[in-house]
């Protein structure tokens, strides 16, 4: 997923182990699909050849990668990209889905336009202890926060309740068993089973392993009015700065869409596996969110001026890339 970059101009208004082979000694391709959360954005220097994908060496695929030493590496993923454009990474690679030995996916998030979401819902405070947040102008603000949330919730067959910050889904869209799918359940698992089917004949016959990594979660349960997703105030001159910050009921809202992603994946990947054994999701259940009461993360780059910069802010540090990379390779052992 892509976010934020936009949160620059209103701000600036306002103030490798090792892991087993797949396949023992089995010669084929390592096919990495997906967005931003494959490509590694935020870790350049990238590599070249994929102008604007922002493909990193510090991404989870080519920690994968290096761990296969008997696959060839097609690394497809590219920065921002929907499951429409996932899928023409799929349409695309077709003969080294023939070969492939592993396929990794990550998409969903792009559809959601979780950059938007950050952009209309983040504001700051005067200090880490503030309990009300100062949104930017017309870039974000109450009325933008709750629009991008119910288009997102939408996608998810869900709708909002503003005055709880909840998501109301119905049951169907998170049971494997219903045929009843939102409208982003339906493009991922139009997206696998195009991915499935292309893959068939790799790794002796019995087809690729199909590796879905799921998203982690972004943001902790915030306990205080206001949730910081950066641990320093954001100066863009001799201005005292603000600390980047959502209201709580904000940070309630994006975690809720954050989580209901989270099961209607796992739900589309339960729904496919029945048929398909090959196909895994991986959840990065060892992902340290932000902690809304120090802004920081072990893994996620909050908002601060180096992640602006390099497109990183809400993107995996080098270690949040590590998490998901030994989320496969959990998957891969199995």
């Amino acid at each position: 997923m892509r976010f934020a970059r936009s949160v620059t101009i209103a701000m600036f208004a306002v103030v490798a182990s090792v892991a087993p082979s797949v396949g023992a000694a089995t010669r084929g391709t390592y096919v990495a699909v997906g967005d931003s959360y494959s490509s590694g954005a935020g870790l350049g220097p990238y590599l070249a050849g994929a102008a604007g994908c922002e493909r990193s060496r510090e991404s989870f695929p080519t920690r994968i990668a290096r761990s296969q030493p008997g696959l060839r590496f097609d690394f497809l993923a590219c920065a921002g990209a929907t499951t429409s454009q996932v899928q023409a990474q799929v349409s695309g690679a077709r003969t080294a889905l023939g070969h492939a030995a592993l396929v990794t996916v990550t998409a969903g998030g792009n559809d959601l336009s979780f950059s938007n979401l950050l952009t209309s819902c983040v504001g700051g405070a005067l200090t880490a202890s503030s309990t009300v947040v100062r949104y930017y102008g017309v870039v974000s603000g109450t009325t933008a926060c709750t629009r991008a949330v119910t288009t997102a919730a939408g996608l998810l067959g869900a709708s909002l309740d503003p005055s709880t910050g909840t998501l109301r889904a119905p049951w169907s869209v998170t049971d494997a068993n219903q045929t009843a799918q939102s409208p982003l359940e339906h493009r991922l698992g139009a997206l696998l089973r195009s991915v499935l089917s292309s893959s068939t004949s790799g790794n002796g016959g019995s087809g690729a392993r199909v590796v879905v990594v799921d998203y982690p979660i972004l943001i902790g349960a915030p306990t205080t009015p206001v949730c910081l997703v950066g641990p320093a105030p954001l100066r863009f001159s001799s201005a005292a700065g603000l600390y980047p910050a959502f209201p709580a009921i904000a940070a309630n809202e994006l975690l809720a869409v954050n989580m209901l992603l989270r099961r209607e994946t796992a739900t589309v990947v339960a729904r496919l596996r029945a048929h398909a054994s090959r196909l895994v999701l991986a959840n990065p259940v060892r992902f340290q969110p932000i902690n809304c009461a120090t802004g920081t993360s072990r893994d996620l780059n909050g908002l601060t001026l180096a992640s602006l910069e390099s497109g990183g802010s809400f993107h995996p540090t080098a270690m949040g890339q590590t998490v998901l990379a030994d989320a496969v390779r959990n998957q891969l052992r199995r």
